[in-house]
């Protein structure tokens, strides 16, 4: 009886209790005027018969699923507490797989310091081995190549499990892990305002349920959160312990052997997983071609093309961007003819997102126009865009001074022999270029009447592919080949782990 009184007084003392009544009142309240309702209406005893009734027909129905269990469990015992969650080798005998379930049931079903895990695998090592070679053989029984091929088999397979069950696995850094690891009590605190918000939302839009359900997690508080917390890490540490001693099985079974084919083997299993992440093939060079209005953008992509596919003209003649596939000493390009620089910051703001998606940049200036005050604001919102994207390859740059003969009042020469006043002129124009928007080069053309020094340009282009390709597999790598499959890659894999989470839970609830 003192036991009685003592948990009465905690219950009566506990927060849960107050909060129930505080919520529960109104409803009993209810509940009274309801059934005095009835009783006016003559409508209580009916009411009364079709809910035992009902009551009845549930505790019936109750009893024969009870008993249907009871007969399955007796047809076929089956012992669900200790079914690993590793599936077996398909080709191991009988008494290998015994080993392996032996092994799976000894393994803890709870949460252990980390730190233990390693003594607990090297455990499961040496029981392996003893009891597959009767006695004669221990944990360290076998080659380092052999070693590292258990090594190896365990990773592989944790690998795979990673990438397929947890989205983003192979996007987010360890420095971005422990980041929110280190701001866990902000993480807590804003997950705390979203979950009221939510409970305000649910009490707004259905108050009887939002009530019923505060009752139930005032009663039920503190006891679930821990619990699941536990489960989850104690089902992590299952994993990682079955994957051992499943290869430890392979090992001393022979089944993992050191030869060529086995090497062989495991080299095709970590392909087979790393070849859904690689980058894929190359594509064209995305060669951006910018400049501010009449620069001569479309006049140098058809000396590019060897032929008028361009539009030009004195006006602005591209207001959007248009895409010319070329191929430049032996490579594909992809040449994007982009709307002239007019000091705005809507085309700045589109130009530098293209500037982002390309591989190579070719900004032509030009050289007769002093005003270049668009194009250095440009370069340094590109500047700083990459310097808040460290991991970004920056794209090459190719600075072109175009219609330098305007400069020259006597072009063209014989035979494009340049004299020494024309050449000076030449080099301070692209001396000056160069100081505007800190360049080692800007390469004098003429892409109009008597062409001149096109076959330098296009030089330079070509010998900058190497770099181009470098920055298309960077950019790839960071942002992604296809954003959109990518974000259904990602989904499918979250919804693959959280099914097999659900179906943990569910046999750790109900039995598998």
């Amino acid at each position: 009886m003192q036991q009685v009184e003592v948990i009465l007084k905690r219950i009566a003392r506990s927060p849960a209790l107050l909060t129930a009544l505080i919520y529960g009142l109104p409803w009993l309240a209810l509940i009274v005027l309801g059934v005095l309702w009835l009783a006016e209406h003559d409508w209580l005893v009916p009411f009364v018969g079709i809910t035992l009734g009902l009551i009845l027909l549930l505790r019936l129905i109750l009893l024969l699923l009870r008993r249907t269990r009871q007969r399955q469990a007796v047809a076929a015992p089956v012992d669900t507490d200790h079914a690993p969650i590793v599936a077996a080798n398909l080709e191991w005998t009988e008494r290998e797989l015994a080993v392996f379930n032996s092994l799976c049931a000894e393994i803890a079903r709870e949460p252990r310091p980390w730190d233990d895990l390693r003594k607990l695998a090297f455990n499961l090592v040496e029981q392996a081995a003893q009891r597959l070679s009767a006695g004669q053989k221990s944990a360290l029984d076998f080659s380092i190549p052999e070693a590292l091929l258990l090594a190896d088999r365990v990773m592989i397979r944790l690998r795979r499990n990673l990438y397929d069950m947890v989205p983003f696995s192979d996007r987010i850094s360890l420095k971005t892990i422990l980041w929110i690891w280190g701001k866990k009590a902000w993480v807590q605190r804003g997950a705390t305002v979203a979950g009221w918000a939510w409970r305000a939302q649910r009490l707004y839009t259905n108050a009887p349920a939002a009530i019923m359900q505060e009752i139930q997690g005032a009663v039920t508080s503190g006891a679930d959160g821990g619990e699941m917390k536990n489960f989850s890490v104690a089902i992590v540490q299952q994993i990682i312990l079955e994957e051992v001693a499943r290869a430890a099985v392979d090992l001393h079974a022979g089944h993992l052997r050191f030869t060529d084919e086995e090497l062989l083997k495991i080299e095709l299993g970590s392909a087979d997983l790393d070849k859904r992440i690689l980058a894929q093939p190359d594509e064209p060079i995305r060669l951006l071609v910018i400049g501010q209005v009449s620069a001569g953008k479309s006049t140098v992509i058809n000396r590019l093309a060897g032929s008028a596919i361009a539009e030009t003209d004195m006006a602005p003649t591209t207001s959007g961007l248009t895409r010319h596939m070329l191929d430049i000493d032996g490579m594909p390009y992809s040449v994007i003819d982009s709307q002239g620089i007019d000091g705005s910051d809507a085309v700045a703001e589109a130009l530098l997102a293209q500037v982002l998606e390309c591989d190579h940049l070719l900004w032509i200036i030009r050289a007769n126009r002093p005003a270049r005050a668009p194009d250095v604001e440009l370069l340094h919102m590109i500047e700083a865009a990459f310097a808040t994207r460290p991991l970004r390859r920056v794209p090459p740059i190719t600075i072109v001074a175009n219609a330098v003969d305007q400069l020259l009042p006597d072009w063209p020469y014989p035979e494009h022999l340049l004299p020494t006043e024309a050449q000076k002129t030449i080099a301070a124009a692209s001396t000056a270029i160069c100081a505007d928007l800190s360049c080692r080069e800007a390469i004098p053309v003429v892409s109009e009447g008597h062409f001149w020094n096109l076959d330098q340009m296009t030089a330079t282009i070509a010998h900058s592919a190497s770099d181009a390709l470098a920055t298309q597999r960077n950019r790839r790598r960071i942002t992604g080949a296809d954003s959109g499959s990518s974000l259904s890659q990602e989904l499918s894999r979250g919804a693959s782990g959280i099914w097999e989470a659900g179906r943990l839970a569910a046999g750790k609830l109900f039995g598998r």
